[in-house]
């Protein structure tokens, strides 16, 4: 902690400049969420950070495990978080729990105040190469449920709307696994980093990375190592702060693709959606761009075209009707039905401990036709932010963290 922090905020200062400038260096604009009650310590120099269009997000009043608060001390906690921001002159519309950690009077409070999002889940992906050793792979189990993680192999890394709150998955190994847990050196951490992207590029999901701004020391190169390459990538990488990515989320749930059937082997296909909305088309003779393996970008929201097919997926009628939810949310338009053989993908889910992930890939191995809205907007082929706590700017901060979770939150008085 000596090294990381200092008495003043000057060190601190210095490895926010660090980031600031990596992220900067290639069009970046991260999302720090920060603790309420270290913002109302250092508000100028957060704000600075704000001014250069970065996002603060609440990151708790105090740094404590909202898993364990009940409702009405949440809701008390959180919305004196809320006032210590907008004293500050900050609008906060997320919220990311302590430890990654929360329950279901989190979600409740965080919607009845009017948050947009909530990052506070953690996806393992599996990226960890070579056998660990006792003591790593002790400490390595041991975030993993802290944090309560889900298994990348199962779920589709995306944001989910539910009732206006969208959640928004954090990616691990996040920096606190790489360095403490794992010990790794350079250049396995950016070697780590770098197959998340790999994979979530691969599947057109969503890298939430986290790195705390202390941290930048050793993973300031592996974080430029990463946000350059997603920068390559064609189609592109939608990088984005995680209000934004929030904003996209909210409008895309919005958009509605429908196919209908007029005569014979004919489909009227009609995307209604906002310009940067993407239509994905496969197997279908119509004007297209070609985009990533077998999908094309339709350049038209709306056609008629011939197909021996109905280029929807076909789910069969034994399936759980949460199969047919999440299809809806993947853009994915569907028909109920037993009849396999006139549809351009079919899946028939037997089991209610059915994976979303090996969903997707039965349709996506589907030669097609097939038509849905793209995950990510303007033809981008997968989504990257770039996260990291702020709980402590100096050494009185780090140092006053047990005290404060320990303490009843007094009403917070500003001159």
């Amino acid at each position: 902690m000596l090294s990381r922090f200092g008495a003043t905020s000057s060190a601190m200062a210095q490895r926010l400049d660090r980031y600031d400038a990596i992220a900067a260096e290639l069009g970046v604009r991260p999302t720090w969420p920060t603790t309420a009650c270290v913002l109302a310590r250092n508000p100028e120099l957060l704000r600075r950070y704000v001014d250069r269009g970065a996002e603060l997000a609440v990151h708790g009043l105090v740094h404590g495990d909202h898993a364990m608060l009940e409702r009405a001390e949440q809701r008390d906690a959180i919305a004196r978080a809320l006032e210590i921001f907008a004293h500050a002159g900050i609008e906060a519309t997320g919220f990311r729990g302590p430890y990654l950690r929360y329950n279901a009077a989190t979600i409740e409070v965080l919607r009845e105040l009017g948050f947009r999002y909530h990052s506070s889940q953690a996806v393992l992906f599996p990226v960890v190469d070579g056998p660990l050793d006792a003591s790593a792979a002790a400490g390595y189990q041991l975030a993993i449920e802290l944090y309560s993680a889900r298994d990348a192999r199962r779920v589709a890394v995306i944001p989910r709307l539910a009732d206006g709150l969208v959640d928004i998955p954090v990616a691990i190994p996040d920096d606190e696994i790489l360095i403490e847990r794992l010990g790794l050196e350079e250049p396995e951490r950016t070697a780590t980093w770098l197959r998340v992207l790999d994979w979530t590029y691969a599947r057109g999901d969503l890298f939430t990375l986290q790195l705390h701004p202390e941290r930048i020391g050793e993973l300031g190169p592996a974080l430029h190592a990463t946000l350059a390459e997603a920068r390559r990538r064609r189609p592109s990488v939608f990088i984005a702060r995680l209000d934004e990515l929030a904003s996209w989320w909210t409008r895309r749930s919005g958009f509605a693709l429908s196919v209908t059937r007029t005569d014979g082997d004919r489909y009227q296909v009609r995307l209604r959606a906002d310009d940067d909305a993407t239509l994905l088309v496969r197997g279908l003779d119509v004007p297209r761009r070609p985009w990533h393996r077998d999908d094309a970008i339709s350049d038209r929201f709306e056609f008629e075209v011939a197909s021996d097919r109905m280029p929807v997926v076909g789910i069969s009628r034994r399936s759980p009707p949460a199969v047919a939810r999440f299809l809806a949310e993947e853009g994915l338009p569907f028909e109920i039905s037993d009849d396999r053989r006139v549809y351009g993908a079919y899946v028939d889910v037997a089991s209610t401990t059915w994976r979303e992930a090996e969903l997707l890939e039965a349709i996506d191995a589907s030669g097609g036709p097939l038509v849905r809205i793209g995950r990510w907007p303007a033809g981008a082929r997968s989504a990257l932010a770039a996260t990291g706590d702020i709980d402590a700017i100096t050494l009185l901060d780090f140092a006053l963290r047990s005290w404060e979770t320990r303490r009843k939150p007094q009403k917070e008085r500003h001159p």
